[in-house]
């Protein structure tokens, strides 16, 4: 009998991909509201002693994370054996210091919450950091798209090419990337925010002038910082810059940011969170079908 794969309405069409790709029947469950906005759920099969999986992710609005809570929780208390939680995109996970004092370690109480639902591992797509790794107590498998990603720009072959991160905290990751690509140079740029959802940049390290240039980063929100990056690099001299991204949240005036702005060429992206809408040529969505798949099989 094949395993179940069940999921919430964060990602639907990734969950049909993985399940036909990995062998996994998709497990029959509604997913509804109340007329009040509360969110029921019924299992419409047995999962007494089976081993599930789910595949749901956490980012905003709330309905998002509190399905993958009750969801969770239903099959536990329907006597699911062992459930293997899918998250494709951690929310709330930038909220992983206390900076400035006042804030909210916000992704430490969602990783709670998340483990409270009695789930027995978690697998999770390019967490935001080191520190939301070290939230989770229980059992985590930590993927990462950057080979995907970097295997898309491998095939492109774009000459005189160099590798930038956003910030000093995305260096580690720009690495990696570089690494595949057989890449030494690596540029960095240090910014800073003088008010919440702003940024500045301060300084670039590395040569820039004349180079094409590849921006690596866990995910883009807002744009802002990106787009900074990208114009902050073509003032010192860079020719075509390319963004890559394992998360593109779909989040405020975002897009239409990056489709106005000219000094990015191209934003690579993966299927983490599913696009509102069909998006220009501009945006090039990559899969992250295998990546699950090959875990799981």
């Amino acid at each position: 009998m094949k395993k179940l794969i069940f999921y919430t309405n964060s990602n639907i069409a990734l969950t049909k991909k993985v399940a036909n790709k990995s062998g996994l029947q998709i497990g029959k469950a509604d997913i509804k509201k109340f007329a009040d906005g509360e969110i029921s759920v019924l299992i419409k099969e047995k999962v007494k002693n089976k081993e599930i999986y789910v595949l749901a992710s956490s980012f905003p609005p709330a309905d998002n994370l509190l399905e993958l809570l009750i969801l969770i929780h239903t099959l536990k208390v329907n006597g699911a054996k062992k459930i293997k939680l899918i998250i494709p995109y951690f929310g709330y996970a930038k909220a992983d210091h206390i900076a400035p004092p006042g804030s909210t370690l916000a992704a430490k109480l969602m990783v709670k919450l998340i483990e409270q639902t009695g789930v027995d591992e978690i697998i999770a797509i390019d967490l935001h950091s080191l520190l939301v790794e070290k939230f989770f107590k229980k059992s985590l498998i930590h993927l990462s798209a950057i080979p995907i990603l970097a295997d898309y720009f491998k095939k492109k072959r774009i000459k005189n090419l160099a590798i930038a991160s956003p910030d000093f905290g995305g260096i580690k990751r720009a690495s990696e990337f570089a690494k595949i690509l057989k890449i030494n140079q690596i540029i960095t740029i240090k910014k800073y925010r003088p008010a919440f959802d702003q940024v500045k940049v301060q300084q670039i390290l590395g040569e820039v002038r004349g180079k094409n240039i590849i921006i690596i980063d866990d995910m883009i929100q807002s744009g802002k910082t990106i787009i900074k990056a990208a114009q902050a690099l073509k003032k010192k001299g860079a020719k075509d810059i390319y963004v890559a991204v394992s998360h593109l949240v779909f989040s405020g005036p975002s897009i239409p940011l990056l489709i106005k702005n000219e000094s990015i060429k191209q934003v690579v992206f993966t299927d983490s969170i599913l696009p509102k809408s069909k998006l220009p040529l501009k945006f090039k969505k990559l899969t992250i079908t295998n990546l699950i798949s090959s875990i799981i099989k």
